[in-house]
């Protein structure tokens, strides 16, 4: 596969295990403190989207789905839940799933620890393997971690359930558009793609405004409240009602 269609990848898996080390292999065991505490879902006002983008997944919807979040707001324990579920889901008849996220080590790698940690605390650390530095798979179900900052080029198959955009405020849409949009575009029909990210500032001027200015947040946001078809938005400004939906 070419590099610009190469940003949705897994390496090939070594002829000798990695140390799992940050740069190259995923954790072998979770943090003590980190990832996902069993129980119920905490009630944060993203439940009404958790709803949505597990209805959409299940049914095979083609929907692009943007979220609002509070600045320093994390949807960690949130993703890390709907990762799970879609792994555990898939696992007898597959599915390719991946997280698009800005940064490996501020944000790829502390996601994969969360998610082997969720595995770990929930009974199922057996159930879990790496597929190459940058996937898990559990039974015939795979997800893939993609960094913007640190991509990794393979063949590997393209989402076909879902794609995750964390920090989608962070992303560049020039970016977006060549290393991934491809991959996107190749899934066919029945891709649901969620985008979470942080609305700027009406009217700043900021560091922070620039970036959001030409990030792909801004623009799949505007499209969605826009009336796109099979576009939904989530924002806490609505009391978390979906709109824009068609």
């Amino acid at each position: 596969m070419n590099q610009t269609a190469g940003a949705i990848i897994t390496p090939e898996r070594p002829s000798k295990p990695r140390s799992p080390t940050p740069e190259y292999g995923l954790p072998v065991g979770g943090l003590p403190d980190g990832g996902m505490a069993n129980g119920e879902l905490p009630d944060s006002g993203l439940n009404a989207a958790w709803t949505r983008i597990v209805q959409s997944v299940t049914g095979r919807e083609t929907t692009i789905i943007t979220v609002d979040l509070a600045e320093g707001e994390s949807t960690q324990e949130f993703s890390t839940r709907l990762r799970m579920l879609l792994l555990f889901m898939n696992r007898e008849t597959g599915s390719v799933s991946a997280t698009v996220f800005p940064s490996f080590q501020n944000d790829t790698y502390p996601a994969m620890l969360a998610l082997v940690n969720g595995f770990h605390r929930s009974g199922a650390g057996g159930d879990w393997h790496p597929d190459g530095p940058r996937a898990i798979r559990v039974g015939k179900a795979r997800h893939l971690f993609v960094s913007a900052d640190m991509p990794v080029a393979d063949r590997s198959p393209s989402p076909d359930t879902m794609l995750e955009v964390v920090a989608a405020h962070r992303i560049d849409a020039s970016w977006y558009d060549q290393r991934v949009l491809p991959r996107v575009a190749a899934s066919g029909p029945g891709l649901t793609t969620v985008m979470f990210g942080v609305p700027g500032v009406p009217g700043g001027h900021g560091n922070y405004d620039s970036i959001f200015a030409g990030s792909v947040f801004k623009r799949e946001r505007a499209r969605n409240l826009s009336g796109r078809a099979s576009g939904i938005h989530f924002s806490r400004q609505s009391d978390w009602t979906a709109t824009a939906a068609v």
